[in-house]
């Protein structure tokens, strides 16, 4: 039985090789989403996480690049795309204070900024000139949060990261 032909008709996939490749990039990614989301709520169920924070760190998990410290600001857990932005793996970061991403053209004021708003336990959003593993600077916006325990109990900082064009 033949259909007739359509002018809407797409012609059949002649490469598999490119669905393939395109498929297994996509998987990858939602496996890597996938292992950020676990880790975040392993996390989060460690140190009393409340609903709210969770949810709003499985959301930004997607959007950002993610950064988690513990109480004393040392990276406990930076998801998988932080590598693709800083050239630092997380093994490399682990247990480091953020700070190691600044440099010279760091904004000091900003730094300012965010100590002052972390030491109240507040939220801070900057701009800040950090630099790549390979020494390159990057514009990178910040938003940290203090995650306050159910118990009311200083347990960790977030940071949502973006990298932004200069």
């Amino acid at each position: 039985m033949q259909f007739p032909a359509s002018k809407n008709a797409k012609a059949p996939l002649l490469n598999w090789d490119v669905f393939s490749t395109r498929y297994n990039a996509l998987l990858g990614e939602a496996i890597k989403y996938h292992e950020t989301v676990l880790a975040i709520k392993n996390i989060a169920k460690a140190n009393k996480w409340s609903k709210l924070q969770l949810k709003e760190a499985i959301e930004n998990s997607s959007k950002y690049v993610i950064v988690i410290t513990d109480s004393l600001q040392n990276i406990s857990f930076t998801c998988h795309n932080f590598e693709g932005m800083t050239g630092y793996n997380f093994e490399e970061a682990k247990g480091r204070n953020p700070k190691f991403l600044q440099g010279e053209g760091t904004n000091r004021g900003n730094t300012s900024l965010i100590k002052k708003s972390l030491a109240n336990n507040g939220m801070a959003e900057v701009i800040l000139e950090n630099y790549r593993k390979n020494g390159e600077p990057y514009l990178c916006n910040v938003i940290i949060k203090p995650i306050i325990s159910i118990t009311n109990k200083l347990v960790n900082y977030i940071a949502y990261e973006q990298e932004i064009a200069a």
